[in-house]
């Protein structure tokens, strides 16, 4: 058969040969077959592919709920312990009503220390993330051992206070420093009250007690009907026979800070070139008249502790028992009891008599002469006690 005696003319079809002929049905019945794939299936092979990735993205994502689901409580538990330490936190930093009374507190502290002011300037607000820093601008003139006392008094103060940007210089012809400095306190941020967060409502989870998964306080039922996948139900199934609970890790709790006390007592003033024995003739550790606090004593929890800050709200004695306790409420709400004898207060205050209507208190306090005296001071019950 001569190919070039064929005429290729599509309208003289007919006069092919049977080869020719068969051939080009075939060939446009490829091109049918071809295009109508193309036209109608391959767009759903496309969908089919995609619904199996989301599929295979699905059932990885049900592993790892189901792994935290298994640890849902302890998850549950430890956020509640956070929130707890958060709060006890945040309780440390004064409320818009305590600022005016912490004010004073830092004021009494320096004065109570035997300095003098000559700068007590608040300087505003700044926000900082979710609290607002309160720095106040001091300047202060005093020996140096009361410049300690000062700074160990803010320390052991009931909020948090901090200082910085200290610069610390002799003043000419007395012997006495002079002390500027920027002391902070912080309040947290009102956004007003929080909503309890989903993770502790268990009443939208879907019950799963089926496929051993029990979670209290669980409501929802599952509407899909998976029947009809059993491939499907076999890979959830194994997927969660591999799957082991996320570890939860151990919350490190906020350690408790010892509060550094500076004990004056033999201590060299560095701006000075006298020796320790003869720094303001024993001033701070031994007065002619004997009175000075016992800068060795471990101090208790109720010191550091401004006593208008503590309320007295009853008694107690025990029938047969001598000794009388007194029931003392701190800012907190929590309640200590205390004797004849318990230190308390930032004064070196000391418990003298418990009656049924005060405590009386005697405190030592600088005399602003590098020496101490005694102060009387009570706290009388409190209204509610008296109820």
């Amino acid at each position: 058969m001569d190919l070039s005696e064929i005429n290729w003319d599509i309208n003289a079809a007919g006069g092919w040969p049977a080869p020719i002929k068969i051939t080009a049905g075939l060939l446009v019945f490829f091109l049918i077959i071809g295009g109508g794939h193309y036209q109608f299936t391959s767009d759903k092979l496309d969908e089919l592919n995609r619904e199996e990735t989301e599929l295979t993205t699905a059932v990885t994502s049900y592993g790892i709920e189901w792994r935290m689901a298994l640890n849902l409580k302890l998850h549950q538990q430890q956020y509640k312990a956070i929130e707890a330490s958060l709060a006890e936190m945040m309780r440390l930093m004064p409320t818009q009503a305590e600022m005016a009374s912490l004010l004073v507190d830092i004021s009494q502290t320096g004065i109570a220390s035997g300095l003098e002011f000559n700068l007590f300037k608040p300087t505003g607000k700044i926000t900082r993330d979710d609290v607002v820093a309160l720095p106040i601008n001091i300047k202060v003139q005093g020996g140096y051992k009361e410049l300690g006392l000062f700074v160990s008094g803010l320390a052991a103060l009931p909020r948090i206070v901090t200082i910085k940007d200290i610069e610390i210089a002799p003043i000419k012809n007395i012997n006495l420093l002079k002390m500027a400095a920027t002391v902070t306190t912080y309040q947290e941020i009102d956004a007003g009250e929080e909503e309890e967060p989903g993770l502790m409502d268990n009443s939208y989870l879907v019950c799963l007690k089926e496929d051993g998964l029990i979670i209290e306080g669980c409501t929802g039922t599952s509407d899909v009907d998976l029947s009809m996948f059993p491939t499907l139900i076999q890979r959830l199934k194994k997927k969660r026979e591999d799957s082991t609970p996320v570890r939860v890790g151990e919350i490190k709790t906020m350690p408790i800070l010892d509060v550094f006390t500076f004990n004056p007592k033999e201590v060299r003033d560095p701006f000075s070139s006298k020796s320790p024995d003869k720094q303001g003739a024993g001033g701070l550790d031994k007065e002619k008249n004997g009175i000075f606090p016992d800068f060795n004593r471990k101090k208790g929890v109720l010191e550091g502790v401004s006593l208008d800050t503590l309320e007295l709200i009853g008694n107690i004695q025990k029938k047969g028992d001598p000794i009388k306790w007194g029931l003392i409420k701190v800012a907190n709400g929590k309640v200590h009891r205390v004797k004849k004898g318990t230190y308390l207060g930032k004064n070196y205050g000391k418990i003298m008599d418990i009656s049924s209507a005060k405590i009386d208190i005697m405190e030592t306090i600088p005399n602003g002469q590098g020496g101490w005296e005694e102060r009387a001071a009570s706290i009388a019950l409190s209204k509610a006690g008296e109820k």
